[in-house]
């Protein structure tokens, strides 16, 4: 527990800041007021008489206005017995005591004439009274006008004033985080509900066992987890295991992401980070889940990129967090819980042992677990029954537990909108070749010729009979509609996701990448430029498999990636050429054999995919088989 001492609290801390700049706006306002009275004053007392009188009530003169050749014409009648001059304002009156005023006329520099110029001399010669005098001679709405203007002049160091305390303002009336951030009741979520991810569930269940019966560990002296940090690719569910964890152990979830704790306003991030402690601890048992930790970012040496105040504020909020993590007791039961998909930005500081004490590595799902994504998510829409889902569930290689919801999400759209009741299966498999091919069905579609789209169809079923012959993987579509820079494309999944690849499926695979091109040559005697991105792949394929992988026979077991670059010279570099160029022609001897002898099954498929466009399913697999496609 912290000793008492006098400083002042945040909260306290913001009043007295407040409270500061209002009474300095205030006393400044009223010294600008007392000095304006005092120097109207003194300016009064050292007028003489004729000013005075004329100053008093100016609406006399001014309610009886001119032409300046009368006032000249008087001025040579000798009918002036008094004169104000106010810039060009002239307030006189005649010998007869009448009030009159006009404006005089300036007719410029060197004007020789100018009236305003002999008052001096005429007052002499002529014994009329003249001086300067101050008037106002606005009208009653022009002065409230202009002196809102002044007032508002006047007032904008105040609201300058009140724009910077405005905020502080704000955040003071916003209360403490118990009212700005929302403390979810007990989740109900528990590790059976997230699919997958049984790795970082495994290590999770051992901080929940700690968060149930804290005080079975710390009598044997077992220190509880204070930290643990969740580090996998974006939408693997960390924030979904998480909840988990606060609902498998019964505790209170408080959520935030790293850039919660920045601030426009030095030293609030370090108040941030208090009170979510404090907020934590009252909760106890509580997971506080940061997500995006690596938001907070790294501490600064003071030498990188000037090293300026936001630097320095970012470095005192790590050091903060840090503080309050070892500030934790056996007994406190609160775990922090942060995300990332960079966690080497994560500051090496919060990593080590007693602050975030474990890191949990999530995953991209496996087939099963895609499968039942795919079931989970299909089950919460209406969908038609029949799926293939172990076929779907290999065909979404790579895809993320968000990726599949969100394919699910699309399919139901394209339903939609074509006015279909049920998502079928084929709108699953749209939404998948949206996703995995970077767009919707290309415009190049309504100017490909006949005779392209035939040889598109070649290429395409060239590709899935080899893949299904020698066993590259599993044939599950294959389509001939444009999308993004594809004209055409072949899904072929491994039956699993083992991370070897042994050498016959690797040479497999290089006869599949050249049979589009190896059928378009079988069937027109000339090949196209849309075989280019397979030879590319075959070709770095088959320099891997030569150079690293040691399949070739030259370098035998010599990798080339072992090697220092200044012992590769040209020597080197063509033989391992030579060797991968020898290695695709025999892939492509291969494909060319398997097309030859399943020329018939090469043509079926061809004419299939022109008239249907797409093929999946069992019409595929019979036709891959040789087995006669239904009527």
């Amino acid at each position: 527990m912290d000793s008492a001492s006098n400083t002042p609290t945040p909260g306290l801390r913001q009043k007295l800041i407040i409270a500061a700049i209002v009474v300095t706006a205030l006393l400044a306002l009223f010294g600008l007021s007392t000095l304006h009275e005092r120097t109207a004053s003194e300016m009064q007392a050292r007028k003489n008489a004729t000013a005075l009188a004329f100053e008093k009530a100016p609406e006399q003169w001014l309610a009886h206005p001119r032409e300046a050749s009368e006032f000249e014409r008087a001025l040579q009648a000798k009918d002036v017995a008094a004169v104000g001059v106010s810039g060009g304002l002239v307030l006189y009156t005649d010998r007869a005591g009448h009030p009159f005023s006009t404006r005089l006329i300036d007719c410029g520099l060197g004007c020789k004439n100018e009236i305003g110029s002999r008052l001096g001399e005429l007052s002499v010669a002529q014994g009329f009274a003249l001086t300067d005098i101050d008037v106002d001679a606005r009208t009653g709405g022009q002065r409230l006008f202009q002196s809102l203007e002044r007032a508002g002049s006047a007032l904008a160091p105040l609201l300058v004033m009140l724009l910077i305390a405005g905020p502080l303002v704000y955040l003071q009336l916003r209360g403490p985080l118990s009212q700005r951030t929302r403390l979810a009741d007990k989740p109900k979520t528990r590790f059976d509900d997230v699919i997958g991810a049984d790795e970082a569930k495994k290590a999770l269940r051992r901080v929940a066992a700690f968060m149930k019966d804290p005080k079975q560990y710390a009598a044997v002296g077992a220190k509880a987890p204070r930290g643990v940090l969740l580090d996998g690719p974006p939408g693997t569910g960390k924030t979904l295991l998480a909840k988990a964890l606060a609902g498998e152990c019964g505790a209170s979830f408080i959520s935030v992401d790293g850039s919660y704790f920045s601030s426009m306003f030095y030293g609030a991030g370090i108040g941030k980070v208090k009170e979510l402690f404090k907020k934590a601890r009252d909760a106890a048992p509580c997971i506080v889940f940061i997500d995006e930790i690596d938001g907070i970012g790294r501490r600064s040496n003071g030498k990188e990129a000037g090293g300026g105040g936001g630097e320095q504020e970012q470095n005192r909020i790590i050091n903060r967090l840090l503080v309050e993590m070892d500030g934790f007791s056996s007994l406190e039961n609160v775990v922090i819980v942060g995300a990332t998909n960079h966690i080497d930005n994560i500051d090496e500081a919060m990593r080590r042992p007693g602050r975030f004490d474990l890191i949990v590595r999530t995953a991209m799902p496996t087939v099963p677990e895609r499968q039942q994504l795919f079931g989970l998510y299909l089950g919460q829409i209406k969908a038609a029954t029949g799926m293939d889902l172990p076929s779907i569930a290999r065909t979404a290689a790579g895809m993320s537990p968000a990726d599949i919801a969100n394919c699910v999400n699309r399919a139901a759209a394209y339903a939609a909108e074509a006015g279909e009741v049920h998502v079928s299966e084929e709108r699953v498999y749209q939404s998948l070749e949206t996703h995995q091919l970077g767009g919707e069905v290309s415009n190049s579609k309504d100017v490909i010729t006949p005779e392209t789209l035939r040889r598109i169809a070649f290429h395409e079923s060239g590709h899935a009979l080899v893949a299904h012959v020698l066993e590259a993987g599993s044939v599950e579509r294959v389509s001939i509609e444009p999308r993004g820079p594809a004209l055409g494309v072949t899904y072929v999944t491994r039956t699993h996701e083992e991370p070897l690849y042994g050498e016959r499926e690797l040479r497999s695979r290089l006869a599949m990448m050249l049979a589009g091109r190896e059928a378009e040559l079988i069937a027109f005697g000339n090949a196209s430029s849309g075989a280019a991105d397979d030879l590319k792949r075959a070709s770095e394929l088959a320099t891997n498999m030569i150079g690293s992988m040691g399949f070739g026979k030259t370098f035998g077991l010599l990798s080339m990636a072992g090697v220092p670059k200044e012992l590769i010279g040209p020597d080197v570099q063509k033989s391992v050429l030579d060797e991968a160029r020898a290695l695709l022609e025999s892939a492509q001897a291969e494909c060319r054999r398997v097309l030859e002898e399943k020329r018939d099954r090469l043509d079926a498929l061809t004419e299939l995919l022109l008239g249907q466009e797409t093929v999946s399913g069992a019409p595929l697999k019979r036709v891959l088989m040789g087995e006669p496609t239904a009527a």
